[in-house]
């Protein structure tokens, strides 16, 4: 009986401090989409898929907040090479979201984060972690205490890529665009 209510408290405990914490703009998201592989990044990989794990913190009447971000990309190998690439990474970014008494709400978001870059040919792997930027825009669609959202970036990891012609370290860009739900 007692570990009953425990329990029952513990549930309660959980429900209040969810809600409080949306109450004080804290929000968290998954979403999924397409990434695309630019400049001599766009050299070595096809167009891939990723994943996204978001945290927000923005209060309900301040256009700022803060938002990170755990993220995961995959990229198909370009000539015809057996094997892949991903990318799994962390971004903290500022976040400005305008004015807004429609259910779309607009934001533009850039930040800082860490990537984890790793090849695989052939049963072979290496990996390489550096540190880059990125910059973008997207929605927020309510969808009752819900969000989806749709957003874009422009990711530059610094020395992230090899340029094909010199075979100098070169920055690797990337473009995700992201589906997901914000809740």
């Amino acid at each position: 009986m007692k570990s009953m209510i425990r329990g029952a408290a513990l549930g309660l405990a959980v429900v209040l401090s969810a809600q409080a914490a949306h109450a004080q703009g804290l929000s968290f998201g998954v979403g999924a989409g397409a990434v695309m592989p630019t400049g001599t990044y766009g050299d070595f990989n096809s167009m891939g898929w990723n994943v996204t794990a978001v945290a927000r913190l923005k209060p309900p009447v301040a256009p700022l907040g803060l938002q990170v971000d755990g993220f995961y990309n995959r990229f198909g190998l370009e000539s015809g090479i057996d094997g892949h690439s991903s990318i799994i990474g962390a971004t903290a970014n500022a976040v400005f979201a305008f004015p807004s008494v429609s259910p779309v709400r607009p934001y533009l978001l850039g930040g800082a984060g860490v990537y984890n870059q790793k090849a695989s040919v052939a049963g072979e792997s290496a990996s390489q972690t550096k540190v880059g930027l990125n910059a973008g825009a997207g929605f927020d669609f309510a969808l009752g205490s819900a969000k989806l959202f749709a957003d874009a970036r422009f990711h530059a990891i610094l020395k992230g890529s090899v340029d094909a012609t010199t075979g100098d370290e070169a920055t690797a860009y990337m473009i995700p665009i992201t589906l997901g739900l914000r809740f």
